[in-house]
């Protein structure tokens, strides 16, 4: 009997509630809601480059109402905490969530001698930290935690999307730099330090294109917190039993992965961004701004500023590059390809050459400069 009125349900009532829009079965037509995500991002004097920073990540096509955003920055020397209070204050209403955490105490770690150099202090702040954001991550029920650097510039709108699609419990996006230096090593050490592997160059070089397993993945780093795995991953060595290499926290990020027996991967499918290679002081991350800046617009279009953070770009001084004029046709086969001088930046004179060289193909130019006694008169290289 109980048979019989299940098939009279299913048979009789069933169709005919589905038909008014009682009774709804999910088909794969439905539209489901974009995963959400927590972007963490840890900034200490990154002044120079969070106008472009920002504005990139304002672009990513991912929808902002399933994106939250956790930022931490604290030891500045610089005006990070303005620039991204500012930021913030403009963009909030545009994502789920922004938290901002702004520490205004010392510029300097007590064991610290620079800026730059990582001190076993520095690090255990920055493991802190990073196990804070998973922490948080987990109880807004986030479905990914995307670790995300200041030098890590997104350049492609489809970065965050695409690494959602590929639904890897640890993948990153390639960052391209100007130099070999990116986001992932293909091989560590016994002690947990880089190894040089023949996979490297044709990954970074795009000889092989795809997504690719790795041994370590930092600086925009996209953990999937709905894989069971994910729960195993720390960058806390004290919570890895075993582990005996350095206080570092992506690589014993990259140590727990494996003794999770997690794959950590790289995609190179497409150009995601820039990252700015390591450097010795302020003065030098800045420069390979600047000179990231000139390729960047020689090979396409030039960095994206957020339209908010436009007050915070200072353009450098005029300068003839110590000539008495620049001619206008000097610059004629950069204008006629890519309109560098209505938007491009402060330049050295070595670099100006190496625009030359790069677009020579596109332009037979005689390149004559006429040195002039009257200074004032000299046309003026301004670009920013």
């Amino acid at each position: 009997m109980r048979y019989l009125s299940v098939m009279f349900f299913l048979c009789f009532w069933l169709p005919l509630l589905s038909s008014v829009g009682v009774v709804r079965c999910a088909t794969s037509d439905d539209k489901l809601e974009a995963p959400t995500l927590l972007i963490a991002v840890v900034l200490r004097n990154k002044a120079h480059v969070l106008p472009q920073f920002f504005g990139y990540l304002e672009q990513q096509n991912y929808p902002k109402s399933r994106l939250s955003l956790w930022i931490y920055t604290d030891h500045n020397v610089d005006n990070t905490a303005e620039i991204v209070n500012s930021w913030a204050e403009e963009v909030s209403n545009d994502y789920h969530n922004v938290n901002v955490t702004r520490e205004d105490g010392d510029a300097f770690f007590p064991d610290e001698e620079g800026l730059q150099k990582w001190t076993p202090e520095r690090y255990w702040h920055i493991i802190r930290l990073r196990e804070e954001a998973i922490h948080v991550a987990r109880t807004l029920w986030a479905d990914f935690v995307f670790f995300l650097d200041g030098d890590a510039l997104l350049s492609n709108p489809k970065t965050i999307q695409d690494l959602v699609e590929e639904n890897r419990t640890i993948i990153a996006p390639m960052l391209d730099s100007r130099s070999a230096h990116s986001n992932f090593w293909c091989g560590m050490n016994e002690k947990g330090y880089y190894k040089r592997t023949d996979e490297y160059m044709p990954i970074l070089e795009r000889e092989k294109v795809g997504v690719f397993p790795v041994v370590m993945v930092h600086s925009a780093t996209l953990i999937n917190l709905n894989h069971a795995d994910s729960r195993k991953l720390t960058y806390d060595p004290q919570k890895l039993q075993g582990y005996t290499g350095p206080n570092d926290d992506v690589i014993t990020f990259a140590h727990s992965a494996k003794f999770a027996g997690v794959e950590m991967f790289v995609s190179n499918k497409d150009q995601y961004g820039h990252i700015l290679a390591p450097t010795e002081s302020p003065a030098q991350e800045a420069e390979e701004l600047l000179n990231l800046k000139l390729e960047v617009t020689v090979d396409g279009e030039p960095l994206v500023v957020s339209p908010t953070l436009h007050s915070f770009v200072v353009p450098p001084e005029k300068d003839t590059l110590g000539f008495d004029q620049i001619p206008a046709r000097l610059l004629w086969p950069l204008a006629c390809h890519k309109k560098i001088p209505d938007q491009c930046y402060a330049c050295s004179y070595q670099e100006l050459l190496l625009a030359f060289m790069l677009s020579s193909y596109f332009s037979a130019v005689s390149v004559t400069v006429s040195l002039l006694p009257q200074r004032s008169a000299a046309p003026m290289l301004h670009v920013y």
